[in-house]
């Protein structure tokens, strides 16, 4: 595929920098096309002289929109978040739940609201007072969650691999202690909860009682989707249950939130200043996504990839609809499912 840069002086570095002026016969057709890998410039031109060089799509997309990063993601970047009413609720459940030593936090939603990405913002912006373990993948046995906890809290010695779970525990409690005496607060994150079986939930039950007569030494934040309250609900994990006194139900961004968080995103993600998603777009945007962030993210990438082939940085209703016809087309965002 051949594109037109224009050569616009030199870099801080010294070198030429060259910026994409236009794409001769852009449309869908250059999806079709052999695209070259090769993004290097031959020999350089003559000041104001234009030049053809052979790049793939997606560099060429970015370096369309000039972008630092890509604005629209769907990898929990927690650069990229945004507090929206929602989302800034369940980061003062997560606080509230960790420094009033309330024990278990729960925050659920559905897939796609974003409990990921609040879990990593929460991360980023712990302080030194917090010792955090975050577990990706939570289903493993009691014993192995001991010991994934006292290996992510750094003990000075790795505790033998024939040590029973309750010697386990009790080299936990001495940490927690520990850690109680130097003011800091140990805190377990757990991602994708909703895949806790009943021996995990139970042993997380049984982790939560190291305690001393006044407070809780370790805070448990479960994060996962509508399965887990409905899992709860079963008869044999009512102790459990009744252990969680913080709760927060992540929802959708509301229609008034969608403007400005995709200006958000395009403001982090440092895109040229002249792209724009126009109110009709941006209301049908929300119109297809009922307001998830990822399908809005989804369907926000595709819109600009529509846009971009017809060589415009103004997002319009056109350009969305055609972003959603080709996630139709991988079944995504199917309109049988609207």
């Amino acid at each position: 595929m051949k594109l037109v840069y224009k050569r616009e002086g030199e870099s801080a570095e010294g070198r030429p920098a060259f910026r994409f002026a236009g794409m001769p016969g852009s449309g869908r057709g250059i999806l079709r096309e052999s695209l070259g890998r090769s993004g290097v410039m031959p020999s350089p031109p003559q000041p104001g002289e234009q030049v053809l060089v052979r790049v793939g799509l997606l560099e060429a997309y970015k370096q369309f929109f000039d972008f630092e990063e890509a604005p629209f993601s769907v990898c929990p970047n927690p650069k990229f978040f945004y507090s929206s009413g929602s989302h800034a609720e369940g980061l003062d459940h997560l606080r509230y739940g960790i420094y009033e030593g309330l024990g278990f936090t729960m925050i659920t939603g559905e897939p796609g609201t974003g409990k990921t990405m609040l879990l990593r913002y929460f991360i980023e912006q712990a302080g030194e007072d917090l010792k955090i373990v975050h577990i990706l993948d939570p289903r493993m046995s009691p014993k192995e969650l001991l010991r994934v906890v006292l290996e992510s809290l750094e003990v000075p010695r790795f505790p033998p691999a024939d040590l029973t779970e309750r010697e386990l525990a009790e080299e936990l409690y001495e940490l927690l202690l520990l850690a109680q005496r130097q003011t800091k607060k140990v805190v377990i994150l757990l991602d994708e909860a909703q895949g806790l079986d009943f021996e995990s939930l139970e042993s997380l039950r049984l982790i939560s009682n190291l305690e001393t007569d006044s407070e809780k030494l370790i805070h448990i934040v479960l994060f996962g989707q509508t399965e887990l309250e409905e899992r709860l609900r079963e008869r044999k994990l009512r102790q459990f249950d009744q252990r969680i006194l913080v709760r927060c139900h992540l929802r959708s961004l509301e229609p008034e939130e969608i403007q400005p968080y995709i200006e958000h995103q395009l403001l982090v993600g440092k895109v040229d200043l002249g792209t724009e998603f126009l109110l009709q777009p941006t209301a049908k945007i929300y119109e297809i996504s009922a307001g998830l962030p990822r399908m809005v993210n989804v369907l926000c990438e595709r819109a600009m990839m529509s846009a971009f082939l017809q060589d415009t940085r103004k997002i319009t209703v056109q350009h969305v609809m055609e972003g959603w016809e080709s996630l139709n087309r991988i079944g995504i965002l199917e309109r049988k499912r609207l």
